[in-house]
């Protein structure tokens, strides 16, 4: 570059340009960075996470077989689901974006992948908020946003076609109803029923629209479910208000609309 410049502050002026065009130009998260510098000039430094320390913590807590801290109860206790669950999403999505290992500028790896994706069992178990898994699992709250909305995708990419809300086969239709008929109850395909659940930790703002009848006047979410005999859940709608009543719920709901124009059929 041939330029003359004027003086010092010419200089330093430029430095800060070049070094804002370099933050500004990369891709990573916050806490994928790790140490070193702030990313931005005049935001606070990157804190020191050790992701190395969460996910060697986490391995040793349940991911060592039988040498695993927590044993197979206290891990579907807190995972909310078998390890066999656990295994069938986890062979599914770790490899994919985000639950791949990433590197900051000085090649040091970032958040581990398990620990993304036993992140976003936690949140979604607990309804934790998201220090709790910056305290434990070393994730920074931006980076657990847009990891549970990936989560979210990547699970109807791989399952919603076997899971959510999927026409039955004919001859699955054939056995619920023959299974129903066995039990006195012939031309039942399934049990059409609403479930308040308790939301403890209800936003402020929020607490007088989702306060109910239900349990005992808490805040709570409505899940509206078709099940057969089996529990399997073949139509859901999921999050409606725990004030709403049968009727709003039925007028809400997307079972009944699917009814009414016809893209519902058992």
């Amino acid at each position: 570059m041939d330029m003359d410049w004027k003086n010092e502050n010419d200089e330093d002026d430029l430095i800060n340009a070049i070094a804002l065009e370099l933050a500004s130009s990369s891709d990573e998260e916050e806490d994928e960075i790790g140490h070193g510098k702030a990313s931005k000039i005049g935001r606070a430094k990157n804190k020191n996470r050790d992701f190395a320390g969460a996910y060697a913590k986490l391995v040793n807590d349940y991911f060592s077989g039988p040498a695993s801290v927590y044993d197979e109860k206290d891990f579907e206790r807190r995972f909310r689901c078998s390890r066999d669950i656990f295994n069938q999403i986890a062979d599914k999505l770790l490899g994919e974006y985000p639950f791949v290992q990433m590197k900051d500028a000085c090649g040091v790896p970032g958040i581990r992948p398990l620990c993304r994706l036993v992140a976003c069992f936690r949140l979604l178990a607990y309804g934790d908020a998201a220090d709790r898994e910056d305290e434990n699992l070393r994730m920074s709250e931006d980076s657990l946003r847009n990891t549970i909305k990936d989560f979210c995708r990547l699970i109807i990419k791989h399952f919603g076609k076997q899971y959510l809300n999927r026409m039955p086969s004919e001859a699955e239709k054939a056995k619920v109803l023959e299974a129903s008929a066995l039990r006195g109850f012939p031309g039942l395909f399934g049990s059409w029923d609403c479930k308040h659940f308790v939301w403890n930790r209800c936003p402020m703002r929020w607490q007088g629209q989702y306060q109910g009848h239900a349990e005992g006047g808490k805040r709570t979410l409505i899940l509206e479910a078709v099940a057969d005999h089996k529990r399997y859940i073949w139509y859901a709608n999921f999050g409606d208000a725990g004030s709403l009543n049968d009727l709003n719920v039925l007028d809400r709901s997307s079972i009944v609309g699917a009814m009414i124009d016809g893209t519902l059929d058992t």
